[in-house]
């Protein structure tokens, strides 16, 4: 094919471009030429005899002789020089567009040094975030804390723990009990003390002490089973009861303090009625100071129920898992604070690469465009001088074939054949290819 394009690029008439000119000269050098180099087998066989009875025949690594180098592969170094000499003119042609073809054909081990060295700058900047004490340290807290997550999360079937506790919404809840505790009591404890800085006060405490023991009381109630069975550790167990003690005694107190002024309250209003009355002595209301205790008594305690409920839904059933998401969330925020740093550098670097490569690519393309047709050209000579090279070595292959068989044909005569160098096998190679071409 390389061939039948050459005979006929050969026959064209010149078109006045010098490049194509040179290119119609080297492509009209048939590889066919090289069928010029075989020899007959009865005159490699004389030359093989002759060799063997001059002296002992040595054959060198590739299992070639003096006598087969100087018969064989000086006519194809002749034939060789022939190919580089008509190539020549086109190579002299080309050289003003040759360093953009190779610019060109490097974009791959252009795009590969970029990559290779923003990997560098990369690892570079790894190593200086290391050396920091302070890094390392953070690293290795967020690494324990994401290890002891990963370990209750199994545990409790890959799911998500509750921490809507952990959120000021929880708090917000919280604050809403504390509102209605004092729009409950803030009345009853103002008819007590009669000063609205002391009530405001009074009903305040309760209002935290309300908060605080639905908080306790929900979040056991919801995590009983984790806090006081067997498994868990006494001091645990110890610290999860005072708790539980602590919430009781404030429920007693807000119950206590809110019933007894409501009780008293009444009393006193009982005891204005006994005046002097401007509506007259027939026109009395009717207070029962235990039925308005139990209804205070029965509102504080639905403020309890709904800030336990509140603390109930927001908790989850192993506090374990919640404790471990959140030190986990607290050492990612810590650890990333100095990551971001390292993390904003590393982005810069890839980006700047990106850009790069980009870059690297359109220049890539633009000379490609540019020298598109003297690069085709230069395609299809190296394709011709690789058929012209892969010819010769087909005909010295041949030719050494047929003397080596003339080399072992005088030494089954005994004519002293001797094979200095051992039976080596027979390689025309690549190698031996380049040797010629030099």
């Amino acid at each position: 094919m390389t061939e039948q394009l050459g005979m006929a690029l050969g026959r064209q008439k010149p078109t006045g471009d010098p490049l194509a000119e040179a290119f119609a000269t080297a492509i009209g050098f048939a590889p066919s030429r090289a069928a010029s180099l075989r020899q007959p087998a009865d005159v490699l066989h004389r030359a093989a005899a002759a060799e063997v009875a001059r002296a002992p025949v040595t054959l060198d690594g590739r299992g070639f002789s003096a006598g087969m180098r100087e018969s064989l592969l000086a006519p194809a170094r002749a034939l060789l020089a022939e190919w580089k000499q008509a190539r020549a003119a086109f190579d002299a042609r080309l050289g003003p567009y040759r360093v953009d073809i190779e610019r060109a054909e490097r974009l791959d081990a252009d795009l590969a040094a970029l990559i290779r060295r923003r990997d560098e700058d990369i690892a570079q900047i790894e190593r200086e975030t290391e050396q920091s004490h302070r890094y390392r340290e953070r690293r290795d807290a967020f690494e324990r804390a994401e290890t002891r997550l990963r370990r209750y999360a199994e545990a409790n079937g890959n799911r998500h723990a509750t921490m809507t506790a952990r959120s000021p919404l929880y708090l917000l809840a919280l604050f809403c009990v504390g509102v209605t505790e004092w729009l409950i009591n803030y009345t009853v404890f103002l008819l007590f003390f009669g000063i609205p800085a002391i009530a405001a006060g009074t009903t305040l405490i309760l209002a935290v002490l309300l908060a605080f023991a639905s908080h306790g009381h929900g979040s056991i109630l919801k995590q009983w089973t984790h806090r006081f069975g067997h498994h868990a550790e006494r001091i645990k167990r110890i610290g999860d009861w005072r708790l539980l003690v602590l919430a009781s005694l404030a429920l007693l107190v807000v119950l206590g303090a809110a019933g007894g002024s409501r009780y008293v309250a009444a009393e006193h209003v009982m005891r204005a009625q006994a005046g002097p009355n401007i509506l007259g002595p027939d026109v009395v209301v009717q207070t029962d100071p235990t039925v308005e205790v139990l209804i205070s008594l029965l509102a504080n305690l639905g403020a309890w129920l709904v800030g336990i409920f509140f603390a109930y839904v927001c908790h989850d059933i192993d506090p374990d898992f919640m404790d471990a998401t959140w030190q986990r969330g607290r050492a990612w925020r810590r650890f990333h604070r100095l990551r971001r740093v390292a993390d904003e550098r590393v982005r810069q670097t890839e980006a700047r690469t990106a850009k790069e490569l980009r870059e690297a690519e359109v220049a890539a393309a633009t000379r490609m465009d540019a020298v598109a047709q003297p690069r085709a050209l230069l395609d299809q000579i190296e394709a011709h001088g690789q058929a012209v090279r892969e010819a010769v070595l087909g005909a010295v292959r041949g030719n050494a074939e047929q003397y080596r068989a003339g080399l072992a044909a005088a030494r089954s005569e005994g004519t002293g054949l001797v094979v200095a160098g051992g039976e080596q096998a027979l390689s025309v190679d690549r190698a031996l290819l380049l040797e010629m071409e030099s």
